[in-house]
């Protein structure tokens, strides 16, 4: 697990002075990371997980603030969570790779319907 901090340095309402540190970790691995998901010049920064969690809040109630549905325990927030990255991943198009997720690694060559998604049976003797 790596762990990497931004902190942000305020004056009178304005940043001032911008601090990335690693809390926890190896630093060239967190360069591999960081080059593998941005590009080689990227920096530590909180844009994705940011847009991480707005799209957990907008996607699974448990997690947003005063609603009525509740995740009773962890297996069932986990669970939640796991089906919203598979959907999120499969079957949505994100307009900055004009494609889904899925799609832009290689992992599949079309947009699943949620549909597909629950009545897929993997043939794992292909599987390696």
């Amino acid at each position: 697990m790596h762990i990497a901090q931004v902190v942000k340095s305020r004056v009178g309402g304005k940043v001032k002075e911008i601090q990335r540190r690693l809390v926890h970790g190896c630093q060239a691995r967190v360069d591999d990371l960081i080059a593998m998901s941005q590009c080689a010049w990227g920096l530590i920064n909180t844009a994705f997980i940011e847009w991480l969690n707005a799209t957990f809040r907008a996607r699974l109630p448990a997690l947003a603030r005063r609603t009525r549905g509740l995740a009773r325990t962890e297996a069932r927030l986990r669970c939640e969570m796991f089906w919203t990255g598979v959907v999120y991943n499969f079957c949505t198009v994100h307009s900055s790779l004009r494609a889904t997720p899925a799609m832009a690694t290689g992992l599949t060559e079309r947009i699943w319907s949620v549909r597909e998604l629950l009545l897929f049976r993997p043939n794992y003797s292909t599987l390696s």
